[in-house]
């Protein structure tokens, strides 16, 4: 071989051996050491590094006629609304929306309406749901069915504004996160507009070492109102309610809390209550483990009508 190839070779390899370090081969495992690895971390650690944390949120939406006490006086009246600084909470107020907090003492006939025990058609059931740390989940509100047309008044931070829209939906976009003692809450009202179309938008979801990715989705054209944003702590034991002032039609908090009984006139209003705490990798709170039955038996291919199969592929009957 030429000197000089193979003084290229020996120094190719010496540099692959550095990178790597002294030994190409992987030494053998420390039965000592079974449940340590990456760097001494113990195997719990490791997952909680690599898994990402989930929180559980636990969402109830509670309808009644817009003159009901319960949830236009009885409710409001037990809620500290003063959790949002006061120019934010009248920005919002400005735009028909109210945010707030509640003990989970709640007065009785709160506690009533949200009891698993309540009649049949008026019974609440809890959509509950773990998503990773700081996801951004929408929560739908508004008319059942888009509005063809939609005239809002708008308090932002440039002034009052009118803005049209067309094939219009609503929605509170919710995150939380975990934070010293409580969990940090950020509610962001939208409006969901205009016919569906793909687009292309953020990926969900993804890993804590996954890069952002973007995909192709199918909606409508979505407008975040930011200025409107509600930030707050929600320590244990309380509830975050979102709801409106319903006598202020026009607003953003009347379109997304309000809408008409079917086949009826009457106006009904809504207030949304959410709870939200840590889940674990495979266990999330309010959600009863499902045990497997115990009376579980081979079952025989021809007790369901189906003809055995031989190694060979044929039928029993060939």
């Amino acid at each position: 071989m030429d000197r000089n190839l193979w003084a290229l070779a020996c120094s190719t390899v010496a540099a692959v051996t550095m990178a790597v370090g002294c030994s190409l081969i992987k030494p053998p495992a420390d039965p000592d050491r079974s449940g340590v690895s990456a760097g001494g971390m113990g195997n719990e650690q490791l997952v909680e590094l690599l898994a990402p944390r989930r929180i559980a949120l636990k969402v109830m939406i509670a309808t009644r006629p817009v003159d009901d006490p319960e949830l236009r006086e009885i409710l409001w009246t037990a809620a500290d609304e003063h959790i949002i600084p006061p120019e934010q909470r009248q920005r919002l107020e400005a735009n028909g929306l109210r945010v707030a907090v509640v003990d989970t003492v709640f007065p009785p006939e709160i506690e009533e309406m949200l009891s698993p025990e309540a009649p049949v058609g008026q019974r609440i059931d809890p959509t509950i749901v773990a998503v990773p740390d700081g996801h951004a989940t929408p929560i739908m509100l508004g008319p059942d069915q888009a509005v063809e047309h939609k005239t809002l008044f708008l308090s932002l931070g440039n002034g009052a504004v009118g803005r049209d829209y067309e094939q219009a939906t609503g929605a509170m976009r919710v995150s939380a996160s975990q934070a010293d003692g409580g969990m940090a809450m950020r509610v962001v009202p939208e409006i969901h507009h205009g016919s569906d179309q793909l687009r292309y938008a953020p990926a969900e979801n993804l890993g804590p070492f996954e890069p952002e990715q973007f995909v192709m989705r199918e909606g409508k054209l979505e407008e975040s109102f930011r200025d409107l944003t509600a930030k707050l702590t929600l320590e244990p034991e309380q509830v975050l309610i979102l709801g409106c002032w319903p006598d202020r039609p026009g607003s953003l908090g009347h379109f997304l809390f309000t809408k008409t009984e079917p086949k009826s006139d009457r106006l009904l209003q809504t207030v949304v209550f959410i709870w939200a705490t840590s889940a674990g990798a495979t266990e999330i709170p309010w959600v009863e483990p499902v045990t497997p039955p115990n009376n579980l038996r081979r079952v025989d291919p021809s007790e369901l009508g189906v003809e055995p199969v031989t190694p060979g592929g044929s039928t029993g009957q060939e």
